[in-house]
């Protein structure tokens, strides 16, 4: 906000300006005429909360109540899992902290909140992410002036003792698991196809319609993504701008679609979306269900559907893909994302970098030098055969 002093007559008066957005366009408001700077200051904190949609005097009213106004702010901004997560968290938090004024939330309210969550059986991540929720709206308090600072930005939470495990599929597991759904014409078939040889997300298996698909070309176009939230099916873009992506549908991958698609058409079947089910779209939390059922009734290593997404990842640096490559394949929107997520504690690469290492010095070292027991410094240990 601004505040100016002027004269008029004999007069000292004030004018107060401050600035908003609106639809993502920055504007301006101002009025003159104030005898007080307290006066002019208080008429900008109340008329840009009247303008975004928060009532003057905001900062008095109950954390429960400012987190349902905050998450109507986010509400067209938000994909329906990701609003569907914040009304969880807010449930949460509004069991401990609801009825406290915002303006008297302090920090101690928040460390004891999460403390709690913590002790009642939560996982870390859960916890975690109720706290991002919070910080969130915090910053909106503090952005908008209903509070002066964001009290959850000084709070501990304890370290997961338990570290989430993802399960990588060598390529003897992968070759089995295809063989046995495509023998047993598993309906999980295409699925676990597009998962584990084209690193596709469970979402977007699932978005992915026939014709989408240019077999000529050898490409499919990766742009929907399919999620049930409460029981209600929702078709989105996929998750950012990146994971919009062409991907290679060639090969034994191509080979099998085209296979899996005769088959139905011979069956009078006829699909709109490649994963169907009995005409219609199983939902994604079933499709997980059923890989595991699968896997135990067959002795596979038991894994998440996701996990197969990673055991793409995993395979293809081990066959010599390049991250900047593999970063496009899995539709990531920064590289630091594939690193982190594949090069980290990667035995096998680790080794596989090291032997390359150790093969290169070998042949480029003299195989005729050799050295005496007095070791390697003293120039008279160096002899020549």
């Amino acid at each position: 906000m601004e505040i100016r002093e002027y004269k008029k007559g004999n007069q000292t008066l004030y004018r107060a300006r401050f600035w908003y957005y609106k639809n993502k366009v920055k504007k301006s408001k101002q009025k003159s005429g104030f005898k007080r700077k307290k006066d002019a200051e208080r008429w900008c904190i109340d008329e840009k909360r009247r303008l975004e949609g928060l009532q003057p005097g905001a900062e008095k009213i109950r954390v429960c109540e400012f987190l349902e106004r905050w998450l109507k702010t986010k509400e067209k901004k938000l994909s329906p899992t990701t609003l569907n997560g914040y009304k969880v968290n807010i449930n949460h938090i509004n069991k401990y902290i609801g009825e406290v004024d915002l303006g008297k939330l302090k920090l101690i309210d928040v460390q004891e909140m999460l403390d709690e969550l913590s002790q009642s059986g939560l996982k870390h991540r859960t916890v975690k992410y109720i706290w991002r929720t919070l910080h969130a709206a915090l910053e909106y308090a503090v952005r908008n002036e209903m509070v002066e600072k964001n009290v959850s930005k000084g709070v501990e939470i304890a370290e997961d003792e338990e570290k989430f495990e993802v399960v990588v599929y060598s390529a003897e597991d992968l070759k089995r698991l295809i063989l046995l759904l495509r023998e047993q014409e598993h309906p999980l078939y295409p699925a676990v196809l597009l998962a584990s040889m084209r690193g596709l997300r469970r979402g977007e298996c699932l978005g992915l319609r026939w014709s989408d698909i240019d077999f000529e070309k050898g490409i499919a176009y990766i742009r929907n993504n399919y999620v049930v939230v409460n029981k209600k099916a929702y078709h989105k873009k996929v998750k950012t701008k990146d994971s919009e992506r062409i991907i290679s549908i060639d090969g034994f991958v191509a080979e099998e679609l085209k296979a899996y698609k005769e088959k139905l058409n011979s069956k009078g079947i006829i699909q709109t979306y490649v994963c169907e089910i009995d005409g219609k779209l199983p939902n994604p939390s079933h499709i997980s269900r059923w890989l595991k059922e699968f896997q135990k009734a067959n002795n596979l290593p038991l894994c998440r559907f996701h996990d197969l997404r990673h055991t793409f990842a995993v395979l293809q640096l081990e066959f010599g893909t390049d991250l900047d490559t593999l970063k496009r394949l899995l539709g990531h929107s920064k590289l630091g994302i594939t690193s982190d997520l594949y090069l980290h504690q990667n035995v096998n690469l680790i080794k596989k970098a090291s032997l390359e290492m150790d093969n290169i010095i070998k042949m480029g070292c003299d195989k005729s030098v050799t050295f005496s027991e007095k070791g390697p410094s003293d120039k008279s240990s160096i002899s020549r055969e």
